[in-house]
């Protein structure tokens, strides 16, 4: 004869709990997501986070690069990767670097980072340039830009259109149209 076991009145009160719980404590809306501008077109394989923090060690095994980003996205059709509010900051002694920007992008094959929006970004000794896009090349410590730029030493500046610039050797140069006040 079969017989229908049927669970005990506990363990059914029990069960209701957990999932009343469960419907009680379900988010009423929908959990944020990173807020990324995928231009209209989302792939197979983008992937997306916030908060990230990216870091390049030296062949010593000494942090030499580190990248931090409010979000990412990488498009691996393009092998690259869109940054916001992003902060670059590079650790080899003698040759550091910082640089902010709203908006940036890694290359994947050459590491190339381009930086924009508002960048700012500052050297060694005591020397700061703004501008609204800068690429930059860890691997040879070269920045360079076409656009206008400001150049503040202290308190001499200068601006102009395009900079190149050389963390290894602390060199920069404002390419053409320079103005400036130096006050000794």
């Amino acid at each position: 004869m079969l017989r229908l076991r049927l669970p005990s009145l506990g363990f059914t009160v029990l069960v209701m709990c957990l999932a009343g719980m469960v419907w009680w404590s379900w988010p009423q809306r929908p959990l944020s997501l990173p807020h990324i501008d995928w231009h209209g077109q989302i792939h197979k394989g983008d992937q997306a986070a916030e908060d990230v923090v990216m870091r390049q060690y030296d062949a010593a095994g000494k942090l030499d690069l580190l990248a931090t980003a409010h979000t990412a996205y990488h498009e691996p059709r393009r092998d690259q990767t869109i940054l916001k509010d992003v902060a670059v900051k590079r650790f080899r002694p003698g040759q550091e670097l910082n640089l902010r920007a709203n908006q940036g992008k890694v290359d994947g094959s050459s590491h190339l980072i381009t930086l924009w929006g508002n960048v700012i970004g500052t050297m060694k000794p005591d020397t700061r340039f703004l501008t609204e896009r800068v690429h930059y090349n860890p691997q040879t410590g070269i920045i360079s830009t076409q656009d206008p730029v400001r150049l503040e030493h202290g308190q001499d500046w200068m601006t102009g259109m395009g900079l190149w610039a050389s963390v290894k050797t602390e060199e920069v140069n404002i390419l053409r149209n320079v103005r400036g006040v130096y006050a000794p």
